[in-house]
Protein backbone atom coordinates (compact mmCIF):
# COMPACT_ATOMS: atom_id res chain seq x y z
CA UNK A 1 0.00 0.00 0.00
CA UNK A 2 1.27 3.46 -0.95
CA UNK A 3 0.26 6.95 0.16
CA UNK A 4 1.00 9.84 -2.21
CA UNK A 5 0.32 13.36 -0.95
CA UNK A 6 0.18 16.38 -3.25
CA UNK A 7 0.39 19.75 -1.53
CA UNK A 8 -1.55 22.85 -2.50
CA UNK A 9 -4.37 25.16 -1.43
CA UNK A 10 -8.09 24.49 -1.90
CA UNK A 11 -10.31 26.88 -3.84
CA UNK A 12 -10.51 28.13 -7.40
CA UNK A 13 -8.54 31.30 -6.60
CA UNK A 14 -5.44 29.14 -5.99
CA UNK A 15 -5.92 26.61 -8.80
CA UNK A 16 -3.37 28.01 -11.24
CA UNK A 17 -0.81 29.26 -8.74
CA UNK A 18 2.73 28.01 -8.32
CA UNK A 19 1.86 26.73 -4.84
CA UNK A 20 -0.61 24.23 -6.33
CA UNK A 21 1.94 22.40 -8.44
CA UNK A 22 1.83 19.44 -6.03
CA UNK A 23 -1.93 19.10 -6.50
CA UNK A 24 -1.53 19.22 -10.28
CA UNK A 25 1.27 16.63 -10.33
CA UNK A 26 -0.70 14.04 -8.34
CA UNK A 27 -3.76 14.73 -10.50
CA UNK A 28 -1.63 14.00 -13.58
CA UNK A 29 -0.48 10.72 -12.02
CA UNK A 30 -4.05 9.78 -11.01
CA UNK A 31 -5.13 9.87 -14.67
CA UNK A 32 -3.07 6.70 -15.23
CA UNK A 33 -4.90 4.74 -12.52
CA UNK A 34 -7.86 2.39 -12.80
CA UNK A 35 -10.73 1.71 -10.44
CA UNK A 36 -10.59 5.17 -8.92
CA UNK A 37 -12.91 6.26 -6.15
CA UNK A 38 -12.77 9.72 -4.60
CA UNK A 39 -14.13 11.07 -1.34
CA UNK A 40 -13.52 13.65 1.36
CA UNK A 41 -11.30 11.96 3.92
CA UNK A 42 -8.47 12.84 6.29
CA UNK A 43 -9.18 16.60 6.03
CA UNK A 44 -8.71 16.42 2.28
CA UNK A 45 -9.74 14.90 -1.03
CA UNK A 46 -8.65 11.27 -1.18
CA UNK A 47 -8.42 9.08 -4.25
CA UNK A 48 -8.22 5.34 -3.80
CA UNK A 49 -7.14 3.09 -6.66
CA UNK A 50 -5.11 0.04 -7.59
CA UNK A 51 -1.73 0.34 -9.30
CA UNK A 52 0.07 -2.80 -10.49
CA UNK A 53 -1.96 -4.87 -8.03
CA UNK A 54 -1.18 -2.60 -5.08
CA UNK A 55 -3.59 -0.27 -3.33
CA UNK A 56 -2.65 3.39 -3.60
CA UNK A 57 -4.14 6.41 -1.86
CA UNK A 58 -3.63 9.92 -3.22
CA UNK A 59 -4.35 12.70 -0.75
CA UNK A 60 -4.77 16.39 -1.48
CA UNK A 61 -5.08 18.14 1.90
CA UNK A 62 -7.87 20.74 2.02
CA UNK A 63 -6.43 22.33 5.16
CA UNK A 64 -4.45 24.98 3.26
CA UNK A 65 -0.74 24.54 2.69
CA UNK A 66 0.54 25.62 6.10
CA UNK A 67 -1.62 23.05 7.93
CA UNK A 68 -0.97 20.06 5.64
CA UNK A 69 0.42 18.03 8.54
CA UNK A 70 -3.03 17.61 10.08
CA UNK A 71 -4.31 15.80 6.97
CA UNK A 72 -1.18 13.70 6.47
CA UNK A 73 -1.09 12.65 10.14
CA UNK A 74 -4.76 11.56 9.94
CA UNK A 75 -4.06 9.42 6.85
CA UNK A 76 -0.96 7.87 8.41
CA UNK A 77 -2.83 7.05 11.63
CA UNK A 78 -5.50 5.15 9.72
CA UNK A 79 -3.40 3.51 7.00
CA UNK A 80 -0.20 2.88 9.00
CA UNK A 81 2.07 2.71 5.93
CA UNK A 82 5.81 2.11 6.01
CA UNK A 83 7.68 5.43 5.77
CA UNK A 84 9.27 4.46 2.45
CA UNK A 85 5.75 3.89 1.03
CA UNK A 86 4.80 7.56 1.48
CA UNK A 87 5.64 10.24 -1.09
CA UNK A 88 5.05 13.96 -0.53
CA UNK A 89 4.88 16.02 -3.76
CA UNK A 90 5.26 19.81 -3.51
CA UNK A 91 6.52 23.01 -5.12
CA UNK A 92 9.97 24.35 -4.29
CA UNK A 93 11.15 27.91 -5.01
CA UNK A 94 14.76 26.88 -4.38
CA UNK A 95 14.77 24.81 -7.60
CA UNK A 96 14.75 26.29 -11.11
CA UNK A 97 11.44 26.04 -12.95
CA UNK A 98 11.07 22.61 -14.54
CA UNK A 99 13.38 20.74 -12.15
CA UNK A 100 12.35 17.50 -10.45
CA UNK A 101 14.17 16.38 -7.32
CA UNK A 102 13.44 13.25 -5.31
CA UNK A 103 14.85 13.05 -1.79
CA UNK A 104 14.69 10.12 0.60
CA UNK A 105 14.51 12.33 3.70
CA UNK A 106 15.48 15.79 4.94
CA UNK A 107 14.34 19.11 6.29
CA UNK A 108 11.41 21.16 5.02
CA UNK A 109 13.74 23.40 2.97
CA UNK A 110 11.60 26.42 3.85
CA UNK A 111 8.39 24.94 2.41
CA UNK A 112 5.64 25.58 4.99
CA UNK A 113 3.48 22.60 3.98
CA UNK A 114 6.41 20.24 4.38
CA UNK A 115 7.29 21.88 7.69
CA UNK A 116 3.78 21.20 8.95
CA UNK A 117 4.02 17.55 7.87
CA UNK A 118 7.43 16.99 9.48
CA UNK A 119 6.21 18.55 12.72
CA UNK A 120 3.10 16.34 12.66
CA UNK A 121 5.01 13.09 12.12
CA UNK A 122 7.93 14.05 14.38
CA UNK A 123 10.83 13.10 12.07
CA UNK A 124 12.37 13.80 8.65
CA UNK A 125 12.24 10.26 7.17
CA UNK A 126 9.62 11.05 4.51
CA UNK A 127 10.41 10.59 0.82
CA UNK A 128 9.48 13.59 -1.26
CA UNK A 129 9.36 14.84 -4.83
CA UNK A 130 10.16 18.54 -5.12
CA UNK A 131 8.92 20.42 -8.18
CA UNK A 132 10.95 23.47 -9.19
CA UNK A 133 8.86 26.59 -9.62
CA UNK A 134 11.74 29.08 -9.81
CA UNK A 135 11.99 32.26 -7.78
CA UNK A 136 11.49 35.97 -8.32
CA UNK A 137 13.92 38.18 -6.44
CA UNK A 138 11.48 41.11 -6.65
CA UNK A 139 8.72 39.37 -4.68
CA UNK A 140 8.77 37.94 -1.20
CA UNK A 141 8.38 34.13 -1.37
CA UNK A 142 4.84 34.16 0.07
CA UNK A 143 3.68 36.49 -2.72
CA UNK A 144 5.59 34.65 -5.43
CA UNK A 145 4.18 31.18 -4.72
CA UNK A 146 0.62 32.55 -4.89
CA UNK A 147 1.20 33.98 -8.38
CA UNK A 148 0.10 32.15 -11.53
CA UNK A 149 2.76 31.01 -13.96
CA UNK A 150 3.65 33.46 -16.71
CA UNK A 151 2.48 32.65 -20.24
CA UNK A 152 6.03 31.93 -21.42
CA UNK A 153 6.46 29.40 -18.58
CA UNK A 154 3.38 27.30 -19.30
CA UNK A 155 4.96 24.86 -21.78
CA UNK A 156 7.74 24.04 -19.31
CA UNK A 157 5.23 23.67 -16.45
CA UNK A 158 3.13 21.21 -18.49
CA UNK A 159 6.26 19.25 -19.41
CA UNK A 160 7.31 19.16 -15.75
CA UNK A 161 3.87 17.89 -14.65
CA UNK A 162 3.93 15.15 -17.30
CA UNK A 163 7.42 14.10 -16.18
CA UNK A 164 6.34 14.23 -12.53
CA UNK A 165 3.51 11.78 -13.28
CA UNK A 166 6.02 9.42 -14.94
CA UNK A 167 8.42 9.89 -12.02
CA UNK A 168 5.73 8.96 -9.49
CA UNK A 169 4.91 5.93 -11.62
CA UNK A 170 8.56 4.80 -11.49
CA UNK A 171 8.67 5.43 -7.73
CA UNK A 172 5.62 3.19 -7.37
CA UNK A 173 7.23 0.37 -9.39
CA UNK A 174 10.90 0.62 -8.47
CA UNK A 175 11.29 2.79 -5.37
CA UNK A 176 13.04 6.02 -4.62
CA UNK A 177 16.62 5.05 -5.49
CA UNK A 178 15.77 4.35 -9.11
CA UNK A 179 13.43 7.37 -9.26
CA UNK A 180 16.24 9.61 -7.99
CA UNK A 181 18.66 8.20 -10.55
CA UNK A 182 16.28 8.65 -13.48
CA UNK A 183 14.45 11.88 -12.69
CA UNK A 184 16.55 14.23 -10.55
CA UNK A 185 17.26 17.12 -12.89
CA UNK A 186 15.89 19.61 -15.37
CA UNK A 187 12.94 18.65 -17.57
CA UNK A 188 13.30 19.02 -21.34
CA UNK A 189 10.39 20.37 -23.35
CA UNK A 190 9.46 17.82 -26.01
CA UNK A 191 7.73 18.47 -29.32
CA UNK A 192 4.32 17.60 -27.88
CA UNK A 193 4.20 20.76 -25.70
Amino acid sequence: MKLIVGLGNPGSEYAGTRHNTGFRAVDAFAKSLRGISQCRRWHGMATEAVFAGEKVFILKPMTYMNDSGRAVAAAIRELNPQWEDILIVFDDIALPLGTLRFRRRGSDGGQKGMLSILQAVGHQELPRLRLGIGADSLLIPREFVLQPFAQQELALVEAMLAEAAKAINLWMYRGITEAMSRYNGQVEISEQF
